[in-house]
């Protein structure tokens, strides 16, 4: 029988795992004599402080240590699909007082509530097809959808995952418009736009950001990787007043 605290510990497949811009968990204390000179160390806590990242992370690879860094992270996000075609106009009755519509804002790429309207006395909204839909009844889940057009000129919903949903909704958004998404700096800060984000690319940036009453906030070192982050769903992101 196994006593209370005698549990094993849960193991981890990596010896090394970054869990904010050049900060590390060590998983295994014997990168510690790789790690020693590069940073600090506290405690399981590494942190980078040297410039000497890209060799430091080749030596620990080249002798056997498995790591796992948010670059990694960058490289498994799924990307958008090809885009559906935005269609014709069609119409939805709610199926009750409670349920709620949002369309993917193509422009300003986050959730838009749809106005209910009345048809010989019945509640519904109007949906173009191809668009990407979130549903919600009252304070439940959300589920999420593409709107297809019906014969009879209704529309159908077909299921989709919340990140399949929004990458759906970014991958029409850059074939509208693809210019760059402009982001307020401010000295060393930039404060990124208030964008709706898959939750694998969402789980991502609360690594590289802090958040604020401005909204996320992320520091000039973690700069340029955000800028990759957003590039994975086709969006460039431009500082105001200075460059890509």
């Amino acid at each position: 029988m196994t006593r209370p605290g005698n549990k094993r510990r849960r193991e981890t497949a990596f010896d090394l795992e970054e869990i904010a811009p050049n900060r590390f968990l060590m998983h295994n204390i014997r990168t510690h004599a790789v790690l020693k000179g590069e940073g600090t160390i506290t405690g399981r806590m590494f942190e980078l402080t040297t410039w000497r990242r890209a060799g430091l992370l080749a030596r620990l690879r080249a002798r056997g240590f498995r790591l796992y860094t948010l670059g990694d992270r960058l490289d498994e996000l799924p990307t958008p699909p090809s885009p559906p075609p935005i269609l014709g106009l069609g119409w939805r009755a709610l199926a009750s007082g409670i349920e709620q519509f949002s369309h993917f804002d193509l422009r300003r790429l986050r959730w838009h509530p749809l106005p209910v309207e009345e048809r010989d006395g019945v509640a519904g909204v109007t949906i173009y097809g191809g668009w990407v839909l979130r549903r919600r009844k009252g304070r439940g889940a959300s589920s999420y959808y593409l709107a297809v057009v019906e014969h009879s000129g209704g529309i159908g919903l077909s299921p989709l995952d919340e990140t399949t949903a929004i990458l759906t909704g970014y991958a029409q958004a850059m074939a509208l418009d693809d210019r760059p998404l402009l982001v307020e700096q401010r000295e060393d800060q930039y404060v990124l736009p208030d964008a709706e984000l898959p939750p694998p690319y969402r789980r991502l940036i609360q690594h590289m950001t802090r958040p604020t009453d401005a909204g996320l906030m992320v520091d000039r070192r973690d700069w340029p990787l955000v800028q990759e982050v957003f590039l994975r769903l086709g969006v460039r992101l431009t500082a105001e007043g200075g460059s890509p």
